[in-house]
Formats: C-alpha cells, sequence, structure tokens
C-alpha cells in the first residue's frame, strides 16, 4: 500500500508541475506583444505558412556567430517547419555568394536534402565562406577565385554550376533575395521572419531560449 500511496503522490507532482508549465507558457505567450517583440511586414514574402527565413550575409560577424546557434534550433523546431535562408549580398563579392548559395540550394532540392543537413551543399559553402572571412581571413583576388572556393567547399563543379546557375528556379531565388533585401522594414542581419510576415525584433531578444521560444510561437500564429 505504501508503494501506491507513493506512487499516487508522484503522479499528483506530475500533474501540478504539468498545470504550472502550462500557465508559465500561457504566461510568456501573453507576454509576447507587436512592436515590442515582432512587427508584421507591410508586405509578406511569399513563403509557406510553417517556414523560418533567415536573412544573413556572409561578411557579417553576427551572422557568423548566429550560424552556430542554428544547430540549437534546428534540433527543437517542429518538423514541418520550413527553414529557408535567404542571402543578402551586402559586402564585396556578395552577389558571388548570393550565386553560389542559391545553386547550393537548388542542388539540394534536387536531391531532397534540407539546408539543415550538415552534408548539404548550402552548410558546406555557407561554413565556408563565413571562415574564409572570420576565421582564415582569406584574400580572394578576383570574383572568379571566390567562387572556386564556395565551390570546392561544396564540391560542385564549375560546368555544374553554370548549368545550375541558368535555372529558372536559381533565378527566381536570386530574384526573391533581391526583392527582400529592398524590405523597408528590415534594418539589418540576422533577421528572422516567421510565417513570411512576423519579424522578429532580435534586438529585444533576451538570450537563446527567449530567441527558440518566440520563434516557435509564432509559428503556431
Amino acid at each position: 500500500m505504501r508503494e501506491v500511496s507513493v506512487f499516487v503522490r508522484f503522479l499528483k507532482i506530475l500533474f501540478i508541475g504539468f498545470v504550472g508549465s502550462l500557465f508559465f507558457v500561457q504566461l510568456h505567450a501573453e507576454s509576447l506583444k507587436e512592436g515590442e517583440d515582432y512587427v508584421l511586414l507591410q508586405k509578406p514574402l511569399d513563403v509557406p505558412n510553417r517556414s523560418v527565413v533567415e536573412l544573413f550575409s556572409v561578411g557579417c560577424m553576427h551572422c557568423a556567430n548566429m550560424n552556430k546557434i542554428l544547430p540549437k534550433l534546428f534540433a527543437i523546431l517542429p518538423e514541418d517547419a520550413v527553414f529557408l535562408p535567404y542571402h543578402l549580398p551586402t559586402v564585396t563579392y556578395g552577389e558571388q555568394a548570393s550565386e553560389v548559395l542559391a545553386v547550393a540550394l537548388i542542388l539540394d532540392e534536387e536531391k531532397q536534402i534540407s539546408p539543415k543537413d550538415s552534408q548539404s551543399h548550402f552548410y558546406r559553402a555557407v561554413n565556408a565562406f563565413f571562415d574564409a572571412n572570420f576565421k582564415d581571413r582569406k584574400v580572394f583576388t578576383d570574383k572568379d577565385s571566390y567562387i572556386a572556393y564556395g565551390l570546392e567547399a561544396m564540391g560542385c563543379s564549375r560546368d555544374d554550376f553554370m548549368q545550375t546557375l541558368k535555372n529558372p528556379k536559381t533565378k527566381e531565388l536570386l530574384k526573391q533575395w533581391q526583392e527582400c533585401s529592398k524590405l523597408e522594414q528590415i534594418r539589418g542581419v540576422p533577421s528572422f521572419i516567421i510565417n513570411g510576415k512576423y519579424l522578429i525584433l532580435t534586438q529585444n531578444v533576451k538570450n537563446e531560449e527567449d530567441f527558440f521560444y518566440k520563434i516557435n510561437y509564432l509559428l503556431e500564429l
């Protein structure tokens, strides 16, 4: 009988803890406010409803630091949530970086590989560019050498790159990135847009936990 009573007491503790957790989540959810935690884009992006768009640049140190945090985000994202990286050409050779990364994403799409996958063309290329800019401090002599560096990192030949660059899907992706860079509400990178319309105010993000919470919360709106 004592074992039964202990088990019952344990169930009560679990129930109280569960109810408390629900109350905390509800309280936290109510504290997420438009204009304070996020803003609505005046012109929503044409992306899937349950999506996380990251606006970034390979020449941005903050983006390089965020890139190290993303695997933690991927681990807690709902399985049906889509991650869409948008590169903005804000630095020297930025346009070439966009071309390489767009090609990488199209090649991954053809092989049904997510950009979240560490074996994807995109993952290898973007990490190579970040390392070149902020770890190895590489100096590139021209556009071709910059492109070649990215292609080598992702294991893509120049011929495959040129052919995929002409793909209508690649051109459309680059067009989307270019249009997104013109949005007046985008003040810098990295920026995150949830479901194509909720722009997280990163300056008001307290820590990683707060950041992850806000993404998951906005995905459900």
